[in-house]
C-alpha cells in the first residue's frame, strides 16, 4: 500500500502579472464590479508530486497550520486571514484544456445570435434568472437554459476554467456596468488565464497545459463554508491550482459583493 506524501507549505510573495495588473484590465475588472473582489495568493511545497495524489494535496493545503495563517478568506467587506483549518473540503476537477481564444468563436459569429454584424451584443427583453438580470443574449447564452443560445457550448465545454472565469467577469458583482460588445470580456479573460496557467510543449512539439485546477469549498467545524462563502451563489468561487513543475500552489478566490478591502 503506497503512503500519502506529506507537504510542506511555503507561502510566497504576490506576483506581479503583467496581464491582470495592466492598467486598462484593472479598468474593466473595476467597471464590472470584480476588483477587490478576487483575490490571488501563491504558495510552494517542496515535495516530488504526483498527479494522482492531486486531492490529497488539496485536503492538506487546507488543513496545513502554515497555509490557515496566510489564506485570506472575505469577511463582510474584507479580506483577512482567519486561521480558519478545514474540517470538510469538497474537491471537484476543472477541465483546463483550452489553448487558444478560438473556443469564444462562436460568441463572435452573429449568425449565432449573441452580437450583431457590428459587434454590439443583442440586447432581449429582461428577465431574472438566479437573480441576475438578463437584458441580452450573452447573459442569456450564460444563465437561461430555454434560449437558443445557451446549446451553443456543451456541458463539459462550459466546465472549463477559461468558460468559468469568462462567466464570472460577463455576470460581474454588485456594483456592474455591463459593455455593449463582446470583445473587452474575451481580453480580460485572455489576460487572466495566460497569468494562471502554465504552457508546456510535449515531446512531440504539441501544446498542452500542464496546471491542474481544483474547485474547493472548504468548510469550517461548524460546517459553514469560508472558502468559497455562500459557494451556492454561481459568482462565489474558488479555484486552487497546481503546477507541478514549479512545485507551486495558486489560490484564487472570488467573492459576489461590492468592493472589498484588504486589512
Amino acid at each position: 500500500m503506497e503512503i500519502k506524501p506529506s507537504y510542506t507549505f511555503i507561502p510566497l510573495a504576490q506576483k506581479n502579472f503583467v496581464g491582470i495588473n495592466d492598467k486598462t484590465i484593472q479598468e474593466f475588472l473595476s467597471k464590472w464590479g470584480i476588483r477587490g473582489n478576487f483575490i490571488i495568493q501563491h504558495f510552494a511545497f517542496n515535495e516530488p508530486f504526483q498527479q494522482y495524489h492531486k486531492y490529497h494535496l488539496a485536503e492538506a493545503f487546507f488543513q496545513d497550520n502554515i497555509v490557515t495563517k496566510e489564506l485570506l478568506t472575505k469577511q463582510g467587506n474584507y479580506w483577512l486571514k482567519q486561521g480558519i483549518v478545514a474540517s470538510n473540503i469538497e474537491i471537484k476537477p476543472v477541465p483546463c484544456s483550452v489553448l487558444n481564444m478560438t473556443f469564444f468563436n462562436k460568441l463572435k459569429d452573429p449568425k449565432n445570435g449573441v452580437i450583431h454584424k457590428s459587434g454590439i451584443i443583442c440586447k432581449r427583453y429582461d428577465m431574472e434568472v438566479e437573480n441576475f438580470l438578463i437584458s441580452d443574449n450573452l447573459r442569456a447564452m450564460l444563465l437561461d437554459e430555454e434560449c437558443p443560445e445557451y446549446n451553443l457550448y456543451l456541458k463539459d465545454e462550459r466546465e472549463e476554467f477559461i468558460f468559468r472565469i469568462f462567466q464570472m467577469l460577463v455576470l460581474g458583482g454588485i456594483l456592474c456596468q455591463y459593455e455593449d460588445v463582446l470583445n473587452p470580456y474575451l481580453e480580460v479573460t485572455k489576460a487572466i488565464y495566460k497569468d494562471l496557467v502554465r504552457v508546456q510543449t510535449n515531446k512531440d512539439a504539441d501544446l498542452s497545459i500542464s496546471t491542474i485546477v481544483l474547485q474547493i469549498v472548504a468548510k469550517d467545524n461548524r460546517g459553514q463554508a469560508y472558502f468559497p462563502y455562500d459557494p451556492h451563489h454561481k459568482q462565489n468561487i474558488g479555484f486552487l491550482l497546481i503546477d507541478g513543475t514549479t512545485h507551486e500552489i495558486t489560490t484564487f478566490l472570488h467573492q459576489f459583493g461590492e468592493y472589498c478591502l484588504l486589512q
